[in-house]
């Protein structure tokens, strides 16, 4: 069969428009562009986040506006119009201020859990969006969230948002994919003991789950021991870590391998 060259020019056309934009895929910003980062959110959280976001955009060899800039740019009426996907506003900035991308960006943080040890449990959210200053055109957004525990509602709050700010930046350099956890999560079989009752071995459930496993259940309980099955992102160690943390009267008495053993004073 013989193709017309009409038909061929179609089918190239079609196939071009059904190619992804990597701009709009959020792949990448562009480079060799100035990038002005705001980010909206409780004053310690926003400052932290921003931080955050300019040291990846320089670790990842963009230009990014410098601290006394952004002062100026905060100051400026249509900053907040800005923050809230205002065009014109991007686009009367980014004339005022000489940057050609503005990365936007807002963390939230609802108040801290307080768990059945004392710890505080918080989870954060930063959303990032960017845009070319000139047209106001969007090239990536995005959103991660993680969470963290402290010992004050303050440290849970500021640990959990910047670790999402953390995770945002290594999306937006490619890293990683969007959503996708920092570390691979993997299970570990937690073995405590003595363990005294089902109800104290299901303590230790929560308590798993309160040092960071994204899931744990109680695989069995008997002869003073429980096991338990934690899913976790992070080492044994990074785990093993995280329950002392918790448990004040935990004491490691082996890692070996995904198999932990705790005693219990």
């Amino acid at each position: 069969m013989k193709w017309r060259p009409w038909i061929l020019l179609v089918l190239l056309v079609i196939s071009c428009l059904l190619l992804p934009d990597a701009e709009a895929l959020g792949a990448a910003l562009p480079q060799g562009k100035t990038i002005a980062v705001l980010v909206r959110g409780t004053p310690s959280h926003a400052a932290a986040t921003r931080s955050l976001l300019v040291r990846a955009l320089l670790d990842g060899g963009y230009r990014a506006v410098d601290e006394q800039q952004l002062e100026k740019i905060r100051r400026s009426k249509a900053a907040a119009l800005a923050l809230e996907g205002n065009v014109d506003a991007i686009l009367q900035l980014g004339r005022s201020f000489g940057f050609s991308v503005l990365l936007s960006g807002a963390v939230t943080v609802p108040k801290p859990v307080r768990n059945e040890f004392g710890l505080f449990t918080a989870t954060a959210s930063v959303s990032v969006t960017a845009c070319h200053a000139a047209n106001g055109r969007q090239i990536l957004a995005l959103t991660e969230s993680a969470k963290e525990i402290g010992y004050t509602p303050e440290e849970a709050a500021q640990k959990a948002a910047e670790k999402a700010a953390s995770s945002a930046g290594d999306v937006i350099l490619g890293k990683r994919a969007a959503g996708q956890p920092e570390n691979p999560a993997s299970k570990y079989t937690v073995i405590v003991s003595p363990v005294r009752s089902f109800a104290e071995a299901h303590g230790i459930v929560e308590s798993c789950r309160d040092a960071g496993a994204l899931s744990a259940s109680l695989l069995r309980f008997a002869a003073g021991k429980a096991e338990v099955e934690a899913e976790f992102g992070g080492t044994a160690a990074q785990l093993v870590a995280a329950l002392l943390r918790v448990r004040k009267e935990f004491f490691e008495e082996s890692a070996e391998g995904n198999v932990i053993r705790l005693g219990k004073q």
